[in-house]
């Protein structure tokens, strides 16, 4: 774990000076704009498409990575969003910021984009939570403390304009200079929003709600404070404390959420929520004190974690082969979300002044409560010891499907021997050439030749039942175990493996059985929910039973016993 983080410090630098500098621009953009006397509806559109260009980005991020390489695209981004809050710092004209709020928006969503795949690339099994962990904690002592630099200057002029465009640039000098390339971006297929809508209703609509409601609440915080006279450094502190409940919160929520049902654990916290937040706008009232600070830091708290749980409760009713499309789908839900909370809100706060947008913040959520009560009466709860791990979510990002921990990990072929990893490298350009170098390797270390072989399965091109025939002939006393580490690697070459090994060694059958019987019932003990249902594990038992029964009819009984059925699934 120390020499991962020490190879990604120029990443985590370039982590916290960008967020630092975002911490700065969005408490800046709404005091500045209050200050040019602009009104509160068109703040909040201005605020609103932020979310357009992370929306954009989301879509078009991967692609831009592909074509340009890692550190091209974050570097170009970054910059970019350098350009753009300097624009704003020459006037203020809300459509010129709005314009400059999407590029922003795009920017961002492509670095963080770029982040967080070069952190999973350089992740293990082992460490993948806890890099996940220093991510978000860099992410938040960023925003935490860009917050209070709106103190250095008078927001009405342009110094801290220039002091956004400034840290920005910095960000992106750490990760230049690094050695780092970057790993190879892979395509993605993002899932129907209807599809997943099918799968689960409430994940999909506690994503959304959650960007009307927290994007209302981060953004226009700000606005409403300056109604109740907090200003200057009680912004900061103000506005700070609100990001810290939200990183804070997470803690008892997940916990909460990984022991109890999951929805009843939501449904608890949103009533929470509500009684809470109607409590701000009369604590606002006599300014910056205690009951203040303590019922916006719960406020917040409680609306960062509805998406985190939305994305729980979505993952628990996915097959594993399902996660990676429909977190990206999420991410979008969100998105979408967050281009229409704020400016929804500051039609209400224009109507009916800055104390409604907490009375808006409730209202929707007593949407979301009444929602989950019917789910809960339509719908069987997962019991949750079968639930998906609740993982923690940035306050202005959402975790990306190849760094959260849940999806799928594929262990990295620097794990292979050198001589492993020679062998699939030959075997990309040439299959025949692999196959005799595993054989050769095979003669001369049979326990190498185990590892040697099995890899050289691993590549496309390959006949593997070619390639066992070559390593019989020169070492048959390893073929039993090459044809169990190949079905380990590739489960839906199991059933001629186990024929292959039987054939090999008849007298071996039962052995064979057992294991095979071992491994089947592994993958049916751990196999998620959704996945159960969609599974071959029994019709591989059925196919394996009946190739060794023809190979060996004088074991029958025993074999059907071992891989029947009920020891299965019991």
């Amino acid at each position: 774990m120390k020499s991962t983080l020490l190879a990604l410090i120029s990443l985590f630098i370039s982590c916290f000076i960008l967020f630092f500098a975002n911490g700065l621009i969005n408490v800046l953009l709404p005091v500045r704009m209050g200050l040019d006397l602009v009104d509160t509806q068109t703040i909040g559109l201005v605020l609103s498409l932020y979310f357009l260009g992370m929306l954009l980005g989301a879509i078009f991020s991967k692609d831009l990575i592909k074509k340009a390489g890692h550190v091209r695209m974050f570097a170009g981004c970054v910059s970019l969003s350098s350009v753009s809050i300097l624009i704003c710092s020459l006037y203020t004209d809300p459509i010129l910021w709005g314009a400059m709020r999407i590029v922003l928006g795009f920017c961002n969503a492509c670095a963080f984009t770029a982040m967080e795949s070069w952190i999973s690339d350089s992740a293990t099994k082992q460490n993948r939570g806890k890099l996940l962990s220093v991510y978000h904690g860099t992410a938040l002592l960023g925003l935490f403390s860009g917050q209070f630099l709106m103190n250095v200057a008078d927001p009405g002029e342009s110094i801290l304009f220039v002091l956004s465009g400034i840290f920005l640039c910095m960000a992106v000098v750490p990760v230049a200079l690094s050695r780092h390339k970057g790993p190879v971006v892979e395509d993605v297929t993002v899932m129907s929003i209807q599809r997943l809508s099918l799968i689960s209703p409430l994940g999909v609509v506690s994503c959304f709600i959650y960007g009307l409601v927290y994007s209302s609440m981060y953004n226009l915080l700000p606005v409403f404070a300056k109604t109740y006279h907090i200003v200057g450094f009680d912004l900061s502190l103000y506005v700070g404390f609100s990001i810290l409940g939200a990183f804070a919160m997470q803690f008892p929520i997940g916990y909460l959420s990984d022991k109890y049902d999951r929805r009843t654990v939501l449904l608890a916290m949103i009533s929470f929520s509500i009684l809470i937040c109607v409590t701000v706008p009369s604590f606002a009232s006599g300014g910056l004190a205690w009951p203040l600070i303590l019922s916006t830091l719960l406020t917040g708290g409680t609306l960062a974690c509805i998406y985190p749980l939305g994305v729980s409760e979505t993952l628990d009713k996915l097959k594993q082969s399902e996660m990676v499309s429909a977190m990206s789908t999420m991410i979008l839900i969100s998105s979408i979300g967050g281009v229409l909370g704020p400016y929804s809100a500051s039609l209400l706060m224009t109507t009916f002044g800055s104390a409604s947008l907490f009375y808006y913040i409730a209202a929707i959520e007593m949407l979301l409560a009444a929602f989950v009560i019917y789910r809960m009466n339509v719908s069987k709860a997962l019991p949750a010891d079968e639930q998906e791990n609740y993982v923690m979510q940035s306050v202005l990002t959402q975790t990306s499907s190849e760094l959260d921990p849940r999806t799928q990990y594929h262990a990295n072929d620097s794990m292979l021997s050198n001589q492993a990893q020679a062998a699939q490298e030959l075997a990309q350009l040439s299959p025949a050439a692999a196959v005799k170098m595993a054989q050769a390797v095979a003669v001369n270390d049979p326990g190498q030749g185990i590892e040697v072989a099995s890899a050289v399965a691993n590549v496309e091109g390959v006949k593997v039942l070619r390639l066992l025939e070559i390593i019989e002939q020169v070492a048959p006393s390893i073929m039993l175990q090459i044809t169990q580490e190949i079905s380990k690697s590739q489960p839906e070459l199991r059933v001629e493996m186990a024929t292959a090994a039987a054939s090999r060694a008849p007298n071996s059958v039962l052995e064979i059985a057992r294991y095979y019987a071992a491994a089947l019932d592994h993958e049916m003990q751990h196999a998620r929910p959704a996945d159960r249902h969609d599974r071959l594990t029994l019709l591989d038992a059925q196919l394996i039973t009946n190739s060794l029964c023809a190979i060996a009819p004088e074991k029958n009984k025993e074999i059907t016993k071992i891989l029947s059925m009920q020891n299965l699934t019991s």
